[in-house]
């Protein structure tokens, strides 16, 4: 076990119900600063729940979630002023339409951290160019393709110089051929130590990309390894079961 300290993000006793629904079921896990943890496993088996619970979209029905050590589960917590450091990308990718490219990347951290809009354009000038998008920078959401929109998406979260990148199968409603555009942008930032927590569908980039792969099936987690153990010599058996099928 690790400390508190040591943890970026401490998951204790984690539960959520939808009604008769137990979603999650006791869920204990730590994400350490330089992690990249990927979480697999069947449709429905709490995955998506999870992220949105680690930023508190999702209210948990019980349990603990320590970021930098405060509870962002305390009703006195300021969840508003951690979700900033929490850069979270969609399926949908959550552009705002009537804005563009730019706009879109600078009102954040205009609005919420009190950057000068000068020293914010600069910051999304430079991640566009790391993207391949600086052209793109005065279009509009509705002129991209669905794999810049997401690289926009990803940008727009970076502006924010969050501490943790959270994605929620940034890849599953793009077509076969924008995948590689994304995970291009996903790889870049894994070699540079961006701490990272991706629920994907994407086996083969989970055995390139991550240091941890975790194991979910209905509301627990099952199995967590390095991903050549988790892979090659997997223990639970419905983790056998799951992968005989998708790899």
């Amino acid at each position: 076990m690790t400390t508190e300290k040591e943890a970026l993000i401490k998951v204790v006793g984690l539960n959520k119900k939808f009604d008769a629904i137990h979603a999650l079921k006791n869920i204990n896990i730590d994400i350490l600063k330089g992690d990249v943890a990927f979480v697999v496993g069947p449709s429905g088996s709490g995955k998506s729940t999870f992220l949105r619970c680690l930023n508190y979209l999702e209210v948990p029905t019980s349990g603990q979630i320590f970021f930098e050590g405060t509870d962002i589960c305390d009703k006195n917590c300021d969840i508003d002023l951690h979700r900033q450091k929490m850069g979270m990308v969609f399926q949908q990718f959550n552009l705002f339409p009537h804005m563009t490219v730019m706009k879109n990347l600078t009102i954040g951290p205009v609005k919420l951290q009190h950057k000068s809009e000068e020293e914010a354009r600069a910051k999304a000038m430079e991640l566009l160019k790391r993207v391949d998008l600086a052209d793109r920078a005065e279009a509009y959401p509705g002129q991209l393709s669905g794999g810049q929109k997401q690289r926009i998406a990803i940008c727009r979260s970076l502006c924010m110089n969050p501490e943790v990148m959270l994605f929620d199968e940034p890849t599953s409603a793009l077509d076969p051929e924008m995948v590689g555009e994304v995970l291009s942008v996903m790889r870049e930032l894994a070699k540079e130590k961006m701490t990272m927590v991706v629920v994907t569908h994407e086996m083969a980039f989970a055995k390139e990309v991550a240091n941890r792969v975790i194991f979910m099936a209905d509301g627990e987690i099952l199995e967590e390894n390095d991903p050549e153990s988790f892979f090659n010599h997997p223990q639970n058996e419905r983790l056998k079961t799951f992968l005989a099928k998708v790899l």
